[in-house]
């Protein structure tokens, strides 16, 4: 089979897998009852959804090859969009970890439920917000796989936001939980385990 062929079956397999992870979960979530709500940046979700949108369009139009695309195709040496393939597929388990952890408590908007506790076990442990850390990796993860200018961008885009929603999420978590979740964050780091260096 060519490569570039079965790179796109790789893409479309590996996006139905971490699909059916966030549907699994994001369903039964819409449906609980909603707590207290907080906004975040207006600008940064209206950035973050033309990124989703931009992103998702240009993914379709890399599955079905359409000519047009190729215009944004870039060389890239085989190994890193191979190495792109093993990441994007690491990020399905950890999804899964993820949002198995946080099980009814995980919220498809900033709220607090009633009953909400501080979760600090399996990636929470190290991490605060590990499903945000998933989404970027994956999806730098996928546009790489591409090798396309745009789905690169795109990808770039939708990180970028996440620091500033993970922001506002740790300032609604701070009124939720005062000290208790200011100790957490000292000994936790916010997308990645914190590095620390023996003296």
């Amino acid at each position: 089979m060519e490569e570039e062929l079965l790179l796109r079956l790789l893409i479309v397999g590996t996006w139905a897998i971490f699909g059916a992870i966030r549907i699994r979960y994001r369903l039964p979530a819409s449906r609980r009852a909603a707590g207290d709500k907080y906004e975040p940046n207006r600008i940064v979700m209206g950035i973050l959804s033309f990124g989703i949108v931009a992103y998702i369009v240009t993914l379709i139009l890399y599955a079905v090859y359409i000519p047009l695309i190729l215009w944004f195709s870039f060389s890239l040496p085989s190994v890193i969009r191979w190495l792109g393939v093993v990441a994007a597929l690491l990020c399905t388990p950890f999804l899964y970890w993820t949002h198995s952890t946080l099980d009814k408590q995980y919220s498809a908007d900033l709220s607090i439920k009633d009953g909400h506790n501080l979760i600090e076990i399996g990636p929470y442990r190290k991490v605060r917000h590990p499903m945000y850390t998933v989404f970027i990796v994956f999806t730098i993860s996928i546009a790489i796989i591409t090798a396309n200018v745009l789905c690169i961008i795109f990808s770039l885009l939708i990180s970028c936001s996440f620091p500033s929603i993970a922001k506002s999420e740790e300032l609604m978590l701070i009124d939720a939980f005062g000290d208790e979740y200011n100790s957490y964050m000292g000994r936790t780091g916010r997308f990645f385990p914190p590095l620390r260096l023996n003296s």
